[in-house]
């Protein structure tokens, strides 16, 4: 079992990757925005981070930056559908710079499973 913070503005985005990995029997920590996983990686240590990239607030590229100086850093899994001004696969280009794997939504729950088991065994 991991601990996995899980970032993302949608709720239902959240919710759906909450019920898939803790089916998996990983423990995971909800934020909203990019400011509260901020806060919330200074209050506990995770074994990954999930982090949508296009959020309000702080965006997933700032947690991304913010991870950086954790030591022990966990490892990063970026994940984005894109806005309407900038499509998924642009999103995800600067992130792949500094995320350790990315996903581009909507993606299959295996495809999320698969992922995770690979990054947590790192």
């Amino acid at each position: 079992m991991a601990e996995i913070l899980v970032v993302d503005d949608m709720d239902d985005v959240r919710e759906s990757i909450t019920a898939v990995l803790q089916s998996a029997g990983h423990s995971i920590t909800q934020a909203k925005d990019g400011s509260e996983a901020i806060t919330r990686l200074g209050q506990h240590r995770f074994d990954l981070v999930i982090t949508d990239i296009m959020m309000p607030e702080q965006d997933g590229t700032e947690v991304i930056m913010h991870i950086e100086s954790l030591d022990p850093r966990p490892p990063v899994l970026a994940i984005s559908g894109g806005a309407p001004t900038v499509p998924a696969y642009m999103a995800l280009h600067l992130a792949r710079l500094k995320a350790d794997a990315t996903l581009m939504k909507p993606f299959r729950n295996e495809e999320l499973r698969s992922k995770v088991e690979a990054l947590l065994k790192h």
